[in-house]
């Protein structure tokens, strides 16, 4: 299993976090979204973008550890916690780049990770 980081520990604010390359082939991706500590009235929102060119992007078509139904919506977080999303049909959406991009964050930290499995 490889491990890429796509927002550090201690991540703050709304950004579009730097593109990590991806290997040729995999089987699987994953992508984590960890909220690590929170101030009052917590929020964030986010979403994972694929491209071929690190130019055009895309956002990723996912589904949960909770659910197979294939969606493209941005998520949000309240609170301390994680949540996965898995790439959908990944032979069929094999990106070559693959970033993170947070908005309507208040008084939230996190951090961010994608696994080839």
């Amino acid at each position: 299993m490889l491990d890429f980081k796509l927002a550090p520990a201690g991540s703050t604010g709304n950004n579009t976090h730097a593109a990590v390359t991806l290997p040729d082939r995999y089987d699987g991706l994953v992508m984590q979204m960890n909220v690590t500590a929170v101030g009052s009235t917590p929020t964030i929102t986010y979403k994972f973008q694929g491209s071929m060119d690190a130019t055009t992007w895309f956002d990723v078509a996912y589904v949960t550890d909770a659910n197979d139904t294939v969606a493209v919506a941005t998520r949000s977080m309240t609170s301390v916690t994680s949540q996965i999303q898995f790439l959908s049909n990944p032979v069929a959406r094999s990106y070559k780049y693959l970033r993170l991009v947070t908005s309507s964050n208040t008084n939230v930290t996190y951090n961010a990770d994608a696994f080839i499995i």
